[in-house]
């Protein structure tokens, strides 16, 4: 058989789908390639393909991916062993429904007796790669659906975007899973970039509240090990994901929930609390079994409320500041008591608090002076406000506690300009905004204060000085004088 008709005969059975009929054709160590690309990696059949048993895979996997509508051969050129082939192919995705055009050149090499040795397609697959991708939000959903552990990988593979949302139920992809009891799939989801933070169109709910109704503590972890926020509140019935925990009867949850230390002490908006939950879902449990589940939730909860009040009770120095007893945490620290505690998170001004950003945020300046002197660190936020105690002196006008924090041994750059959490505000800002002047000179005066730190809503220390004071002010005046010298 001469190169011709061996080209001629091979392209007849690939015509006809005949996968055994293609194989004579190649030799024993043949190989057909469809290189591989960042670009094209979510067609099934890019890659290397060596041997019978992978080049019988490359067409299975062709076949099972597009359905060839029309492939003929443009032009054919070869010389000794190499021949060089130009194709068009127009075909549809089978998955999809959706055509596709491809124009390909394929470079066959062949052995002595004219069997394939290699056989190399270089093509654009772009048409393909969409019509690949056409319905791949809807594909990603059915594979969750289904607990297709392998569909959710290639939807993913393929570019499926992992935050796909189901029209219906509002629940995006990692919801369903989180809710379903999917572990192997929220981690494929959390891995290829799901969001933990969003939440449900419908409820509110984020895929920390589906996997308490999934009762599952693996999923629960995985999601808090993402930054799932563990007190998260639905917008339409205020319910925490420990309420729900419970609700759905899922003590495991329940346990690993308490683990992350969250707040107790949240009401719904119908004016439940938790223990109001506690015992209305203990009523409503018909067997003992469901009795014993809400005895062991309610033994967990109860634990760790009262390790909370515990730690309440411990905080000598938190109590003594919240009083403003000066001369009790002057005494307290001479006992050798500790200044660096946090307050529990249990629905309080104080929650997450340490002792210093008490007194710097109620004014209390001798205190300040006390917990400085006894090392109190400065570098620290709160739970609530995200705010260091710096930020607290400039919020609420304080210069004499400002001046006292900026002495602090610990104090440093980074404090001085760290921007809150909550919306960007530097010390600086938080002065200027609320029209504090002496605490925004002394902040200009130290040598690291530095300016062009951007606010969640934009505007630098500028903008809001021009805001507040007006563009002629002195002060601000000597922002835009320091702003200019300083970039």
């Amino acid at each position: 058989m001469d190169l011709q008709q061996r080209i001629d005969e091979l392209w007849t059975d690939l015509k006809s789908g005949d996968i055994d009929a293609i194989l004579k054709h190649f030799a024993t160590t043949g190989s057909i390639c469809l290189p591989k690309t960042s670009a094209n990696s979510i067609v099934p059949f890019t890659g290397k393909f060596e041997g019978h048993q992978k080049i019988r895979e490359f067409f299975e996997l062709r076949d099972a991916t597009i359905q060839t509508k029309s492939t003929n051969v443009e032009s054919v050129y070869h010389q000794t062993s190499t021949a060089f082939l130009n194709v068009k192919t127009e075909g549809n995705c089978k998955k999809t429904g959706v055509g596709y055009k491809i124009n390909d050149l394929h470079v066959l090499k062949f052995n002595t007796i004219h069997h394939v040795l290699e056989w190399t397609i270089y093509a654009d697959l772009s048409e393909l790669i969409e019509a690949l991708k056409v319905d791949l939000p809807e594909q990603l959903l059915g594979a969750v659906t289904a607990n297709d552990v392998n569909a959710v990988k290639q939807c993913l593979t393929m570019g499926a975007d992992p935050n796909a949302r189901n029209s219906t139920t509002g629940l995006t992809a990692l919801m369903m899973a989180a809710c379903q009891n999917q572990p192997e799939i929220v981690r494929l989801l959390l891995n290829g970039g799901a969001d933990v933070f969003t939440t449900d169109s419908n409820t509110g709910a984020t895929a920390l509240h589906k996997a308490c109704q999934g009762q599952s503590a693996e999923i629960a972890k995985l999601l808090t090990d993402a930054g799932s926020f563990i007190d998260a509140v639905t917008p339409t019935m205020g319910h925490t994901p420990i309420m729900d925990a419970l609700w759905y009867l899922a003590p495991d949850v329940v346990k690993h929930i308490v683990s992350c230390k969250p707040n107790l002490n949240t009401k719904t908006h119908y004016g439940f609390s938790l223990w109001d939950h506690l015992e209305y879902e203990t009523k409503v449990q018909a067997t003992a079994e469901g009795k014993a589940t809400m005895a062991a939730i309610k033994s967990d909860i109860e634990g760790y409320r009262d390790e909370c009040l515990a730690k309440i009770e411990e905080q000598k120095v938190m109590a003594a500041t919240e009083k403003g007893d000066a001369e009790l945490v002057k005494k307290l620290i001479a006992e050798g008591t500790t200044v660096e505690t946090v307050y529990p998170h249990v629905n309080t001004f104080s929650d997450g608090h340490t002792p210093l950003i008490v007194a710097a945020r109620d004014n209390h300046l001798d205190i300040v002076k006390l917990l400085l002197e006894a090392g109190a660190e400065v570098d620290v936020f709160d739970w609530v406000f995200k705010g260091y105690p710096i930020h607290k002196a400039t919020y609420n006008g304080r210069p004499d506690v400002l001046k006292t924090l900026l002495s602090s041994p610990k104090m440093n750059s980074k404090v001085i300009n760290v921007q809150g959490q909550i919306n960007g505000y530097t010390p600086l800002t938080d002065a200027l905004w609320h029209g504090f002047e002496e605490c925004a000179n002394i902040l200009l005066d130290h040598p690291d204060c530095k300016l062009g730190n951007v606010a969640h809503d934009g505007k630098d220390e500028l903008a809001v000085s021009e805001q507040v004071f007006g563009k002629d002010h002195a002060l601000t005046q000597r922002i835009r004088s320091m702003s200019t010298s300083q970039s």
